[in-house]
């Protein structure tokens, strides 16, 4: 039997949680021609992977490289994870859609006259098509809720009309014709914050007729997280839509100590025959813009609205909130300024602490100070959860892995402070625990594999099977880990050894090759 290619002597782990095999992997015409003990190799070329385990090429099941593969195709930072494939368009955010009249809605969510905000998925990827831009990962794409909203009615803070809610089901229910997987939702963000469950219900219609996901970000995943997940199963029960929580997690000090709740919250519901599942990243620090420690009122119309009400009357209510949320050093610490977007760079690289410090302000004022010069563009780490939390939940082998980061490249003189480990290091990560003893290595090729395929729907990837497509990642279980960390994340991990695409190397002997084997995945193909 002639074969393109044969990996020899691989720890062979299939994506089903099952113990891995010694067995040999052979490749022809992309896809998984056979696996068995031996494979003899008359015409083929074989690669001995002797002492390494051969899985599944990685998929991140909570991915933002909708647009990151436009500004360097290599995608550094999750090919060399292992990762392969990614659910992308997540917390409600992409460049797409809007009604054909109204592009303007979209250029003022996605903060610039991007030449790729599109009117529909169709129409972003023929853009890229006709730029010839390349990628190095799939992408397996969701609808934002915020750009759909925005697209219908702009970033008014209010709840939809009838009307506006028909619009938004019409316009959604056309992407789903058009292959997108599913919606993603960001509830914790304009203009997310002003849906109503109406609204939401009305879109998970949708959704079910065509077998999709609905990811969320929710309302609120600290003191009022229950509300928030009853929220999403409320959608279930209205239209059957499969909901799927996003970086699960118990965020704030007065909820730590109680992810066991969080955990028998969600399988009682599953037990009551609500579909939901949930991802996380193995990380205590969360990312997000610094208007989200704002309250959620002052977001109607965006974030430079928010900054804007800094200067009316508004401004006390939300230095209430500040000084609420700022009562210790430990606190300021917590909040890492990554980036101010060349708005305010004295402030990048620094904590909230750090600047109150230098400027002699109140942590409360210095936030203000920031706020103000970055008209709300700022990018921030927040140090919001427990280390014993977050192990309690990475134990869970219901829990799917997602990173919750881009696919970036790994130099840091391309990038304006310093972005959060998790793009560089999830999945090697969750691999080195499980060396480590935190859970079984084949529960966690799992769970960042067959798992999320089966969450997702997405066929033909995530396992190790006869007739699949060969996307597989092999990696040293003896060495693989993440070195990226929050001082310095620009590193590759370590122990990735190969990373195969269709049966091509994306990375070879731990080098990343010229080829970019990405593509987009339409549902139903």
């Amino acid at each position: 039997m002639s074969h393109l290619l044969i990996l020899q002597n691989g720890l062979v782990y299939n994506g089903l949680a099952e113990k891995p095999v010694q067995a040999d992997v052979a490749i022809k015409d992309g896809v998984i021609a056979q696996i068995a003990p031996k494979i003899s190799g008359e015409t083929g070329q074989c690669l001995d992977v002797s002492g390494l385990a051969v899985a599944p090429g990685f998929i991140d099941i909570h991915s933002h490289s909708d647009t990151t593969f436009l500004r360097d195709d290599r995608c550094e930072s999750k090919i060399m994870q292992g990762v392969t494939s990614e659910l992308a368009g997540q917390c409600g955010s992409t460049v797409y859609p809007c009604a054909d009249d109204r592009l303007e809605n979209l250029y003022a969510y996605v903060g610039e006259k991007s030449p790729f905000a599109s009117t529909s998925l169709a129409s972003f990827v023929a853009k890229c098509r006709r730029e010839n831009r390349r990628m190095s990962t799939n992408l397996i794409s969701l609808i934002g809720h915020g750009a759909l909203r925005c697209g219908v009615m702009g970033l008014e803070g209010r709840a939809a009309t009838e009307k506006e809610i028909d619009l938004m089901a019409e316009l959604l229910q056309q992407e789903m014709a058009d292959g997108a997987w599913g919606l993603s939702l960001g509830l914790g963000y304009a203009p997310g914050i002003f849906a109503n469950q109406q609204e939401l219900n009305a879109l998970g219609k949708v959704v079910y007729r065509y077998d999709g996901i609905i990811t969320s970000h929710m309302r609120n995943q600290g003191a009022e997280i229950f509300p928030a997940l009853e929220e999403m199963f409320e959608i279930y029960r209205a239209t059957g839509a499969h909901v799927h929580i996003a970086h699960l997690k118990m965020s704030g000090k007065k909820q730590w100590g109680t992810a066991d709740k969080l955990m028998e919250y969600l399988r009682q519901a599953r037990a009551n025959g609500i579909w939901v599942t949930q991802d996380m990243y193995p990380y205590t620090a969360s990312s997000s813009g610094l208007t989200n420690i704002f309250p959620k009122w002052t977001l109607a119309g965006g974030v430079e609205m928010a900054a804007q009400r800094l200067t009316t009357k508004d401004r006390e209510p939300i230095m209430e909130a500040l000084e609420e949320y700022f009562q210790t050093r430990q606190d300021g610490e917590g909040v890492y300024i990554v980036s101010t977007g060349g708005r305010f760079p004295e402030a990048d690289d620094s904590t909230i602490w750090e600047l109150s410090q230098r400027y002699g302000l109140s942590m409360a004022q210095t936030v203000e100070k920031v706020v103000l010069a970055t008209q709300g563009h700022c990018s921030c780490i927040f140090e919001s959860m427990s280390r014993e939390d977050v192990e309690y939940l990475l134990r869970q082998p219901e829990v799917a892995i997602g990173s919750d980061g881009s696919g970036i490249v790994v130099d840091p003189k391309a990038h304006v402070g310093k972005p959060h480990p998790r793009n560089f290091g999830t999945f090697p990560r969750v691999l080195k625990m499980a060396r480590e003893g935190a859970f079984p290595m084949e529960q966690a090729v799992h769970r960042m594999t067959g798992l999320c395929a089966d969450y997702i729907g997405l066929k033909h990837r995530g396992f190790l099977r006869e007739g699949y497509t060969a996307d597989i990642t092999v990696f040293d279980p003896q060495t693989v880990g993440d070195t990226a960390n929050y001082s310095n994340p620009f590193q590759y991990p370590s122990g990735i050894i190969h990373v195969l695409m269709g049966g091509e190397f994306a990375v070879r002997d731990g080098v990343q090759t010229e080829k970019r084997l990405g593509r987009f995945l339409r549902k139903g193909e």
